[in-house]
């Protein structure tokens, strides 16, 4: 379904463009992220780059599992790429919910919260799309 692999591709690019930046520009990652004016990392301490650098590495890692499902898509492996984002989303989104008074302008509240809900919504949208395909033909399955 073209709307599961737009999801993954999603899930894909976010997740390896945040980390090759944290990865191979990782000061300036510290310094500037997400970008367009705002300054999200360097509001919560000192710079660390090793810290830093091993966020970037698992960014990509989280960003292969979508790729990987993408190139040999087989229900299983869609829906680990989809339960990993899960594990790491809903966690990180609750305590941006909890930090919330770190961000420093009503514009960082709104786009911190709606880009850390995204990887859960578009997950969660991923399992549900999968149920469906599966109730509809439980012996069939192709992206």
């Amino acid at each position: 379904m073209k709307t599961i692999k737009f999801l993954l591709y999603y899930l894909f690019i976010t997740n390896v463009l945040i980390g090759i930046w944290a990865l191979f520009f990782a000061y300036s990652f510290y310094e500037n992220f997400p970008g367009f004016g705002f300054h999200w990392i360097k509001i919560f301490g000192p710079y660390n780059d090793h810290l830093v650098r091993d966020v970037g590495a698992y960014f990509i890692a989280m960003g292969s599992l979508p790729m990987y499902a993408i190139i040999k898509p087989e229900e299983n492996r869609i829906q680990v790429a989809a339960y990993v984002s899960l594990v790491f989303g809903i966690p990180h989104l609750v305590y941006h919910l909890m930090m919330i008074g770190m961000f420093p302008t009503l514009a960082d509240i709104i786009v911190g919260i709606t880009s850390l809900s995204l990887p859960v919504l578009f997950p969660a949208i991923i399992l549900l799309l999968l149920r469906n395909i599966k109730r509809a033909a439980p012996y069939s399955f192709s992206l």
